[in-house]
């Protein structure tokens, strides 16, 4: 009679764990399935990272380009009479430090 309680202390031990473990391989099925959908989430925010900062990368160059262009571009997008008061305006002040520079 105690082999027989022995024996079913053993199988309903025994019950206890298939069920822990049936629980554990669902919950370790359901987190590998979340895993894989962050892997593929990551994947995709890494390429979108990669994309926006190529962006960012053209739009700093093309403010350098711009911010080059403009400071070239001062003198350029005067007309010629506006050019030609702007040399006279620089002669007239030249000769003023020139004058200054030697009294």
């Amino acid at each position: 009679m105690a082999d027989l309680v022995k024996q079913e202390i053993v199988l309903s031990e025994l019950n206890a764990i298939e069920t822990q473990l049936a629980a554990l391989i669902h919950k370790g099925k359901e987190l590998f399935g979340k895993n894989e959908q962050l892997e593929e989430q990551l994947l995709i925010l890494r390429k979108e990272n990669s994309f926006l900062q190529q962006q960012v990368s053209s739009l700093e160059n093309e403010i350098k380009s711009l911010k080059s262009d403009s400071e070239n571009n001062l003198f350029n997008s005067l007309n010629l009479k506006e050019r030609e008061n702007l040399k006279v305006k620089l002669q007239n002040l030249l000769s003023k430090i020139d004058y200054h520079l030697s009294s």
